[in-house]
């Protein structure tokens, strides 16, 4: 018995171990401080709300207001400080991976469990973790994680859980968490047709009913026309057009969670049944930008079943093996190959608060207001200042003629010192500079400084 306790610690203290060696390697690859458009959406929205500016009133967002509000409760309580934005980042990844471990737990104990952890982080290396999609992603794992709980001894309580963490889901990115939350519903729907269990009824009324219970917070502080315009007919009608890319990706995928249904489709598991149905829905999320940074956020189900997958493939003949780990390994490729593209650049403890653009703005551009554009709005929260228009992008095709023209009013009213341009990465936007806001800057400024791409010009 002694040696049993000695053995069970020893494994205790293997396992403590790769959590903690999983977590310093995602907080060394993320201890960067550099420039991203990405981080800067939440970034420069939770500053506005620092310098008590109104969401969807004094300033235009078209995504849920769940990490702007979280970053500027953290500024609240700890300070005003980009670390600490990141921190918290790095903590809901993490805590992520925890999620994608248990839920591969609970379809297998196989070891491989623990790999899928690894290349969750692994993969996140290259994101902008400041974003609306890594907190969501939190709230997405953990509501799946209790709902297949829930799925074993049909508790109520385990559905409340889930069904709040999806509610929050939603708080977060409004697309992905009713997404979400339409796949769970839809799954106790159809599980009800099959056994005919009244009680999977009231669990699905359940789970949506307190999946309800966080949105009441929209609905008390913003008018119902508001959000209606901002987080549903902006994004519905202005987000697409701009961010075009091929679907080779999302066929690719696709076709790989279908081969992993069929693989598993004698599994009689509810656990396995739900991860492929939320999969497909989940894919159904990127449809709007398909590239390989927006599917590596969305198919942790497909980790998760990946050691029942390859359970299987094991079993088969040779050649449908090599078949098999074929199809694995590109997918594995493709996932990680841009982590080696990042860190051919990578810096560690990079900072770039002492950049000559940086520096630049702090000693020659005075004033309450810059403006940053057309989509460089982790600018206004580096130098401390406020952006002059209700936009934190300005790039054709995705703002409307009336948003370019209602930001060329406010730059006339607010008359920032400096204006501070990179059209070279808006390039894959097909960026239209004869638009009202780039001819007011090249009408009213001078260009007096360049690094890089970024251009500052300065009021004439």
């Amino acid at each position: 018995m002694k040696y049993s306790n000695i053995f069970k610690n020893k494994i205790l203290n293997v396992k403590n171990l790769w959590w903690l060696g999983l977590f310093l390697l995602l907080a060394f690859f993320h201890c960067k401080h550099d420039f991203d458009s990405d981080d800067g959406v939440a970034l420069e929205g939770a500053w506005n709300l620092i310098n008590n500016r109104g969401l969807y009133t004094d300033f235009f967002e078209f995504i849920t207001p769940g990490s702007f509000y979280l970053i500027f409760w953290a500024w609240k309580i700890f300070g005003v400080n980009y670390f600490i934005a990141k921190a918290l980042a790095v903590l809901f990844i993490f805590f992520s991976s925890i999620g994608i471990y248990k839920i591969c737990r609970l379809t297998t104990k196989d070891k491989l469990c623990y790999f899928m952890p690894a290349v969750f982080i692994i993969s996140s290396v290259y994101w902008p973790i400041i974003n609306h999609n890594t907190f969501n992603l939190f709230f997405i794992i953990w509501a799946i994680y209790f709902f297949i709980k829930g799925l074993s001894d049909y508790s109520f309580k385990i559905f409340i859980i889930s069904g709040l963490l999806t509610g929050m889901a939603i708080l977060f990115l409004q697309h992905k968490g009713i997404i979400v939350l339409l796949a769970l519903s839809l799954f106790l729907f159809i599980l009800f047709i099959k056994e005919k269990k009244a009680l999977l009824l009231k669990l699905n009324f359940c789970y949506l009913s307190f999946s309800m219970l966080p949105l009441i917070i929209l609905f008390i502080k913003w008018p119902i026309q508001s959000l209606y315009e901002n987080l549903i007919i902006f994004p519905l009608f202005h987000y697409t057009e701009v961010n075009k890319v091929p679907f080779y990706l999302f066929i690719y995928f696709t076709g790989l969670i279908l081969l992993t249904a069929w693989h598993l489709r004698k599994k009689k598991s509810n656990a396995v049944r739900l991860l492929v149905f939320a999969q497909l829905f989940l894919l159904l999320t990127v449809l709007q930008r398909p590239d390989i940074f927006h599917i590596s956020y969305i198919i942790f189900p497909l980790y998760c079943l990946f050691p029942l997958f390859y359970e299987k493939t094991i079993l088969l003949s040779k050649s449908a093996q090599r078949l098999n780990y074929l199809i694995i390994f590109l997918a594995l490729f493709l996932i990680i190959i841009p982590v080696f593209y990042y860190l051919i650049s990578f810096t560690p403890f990079y900072s770039i608060k002492n950049s000559q653009i940086i520096l630049f703005i702090k000693e020659n551009c005075p004033g309450q207001y810059i403006y940053a554009g057309p989509f460089r709005p982790e600018i206004y929260f580096e130098v401390r200042k406020l952006n002059p228009t209700p936009y934190f992008t300005l790039v054709t095709n995705h703002q409307t003629k009336e948003q370019f023209l209602e930001a060329e009013k406010y730059l006339e009213k607010h008359q920032p010192s400096c204006a501070v341009m990179d059209y070279e990465m808006v390039k894959k936007f097909h960026h239209n500079k004869n638009n009202p806001v780039d001819n007011y800057i090249a009408d009213n400024y001078q260009l007096v400084f360049q690094s890089g791409n970024k251009l500052i010009y300065k009021k004439k």
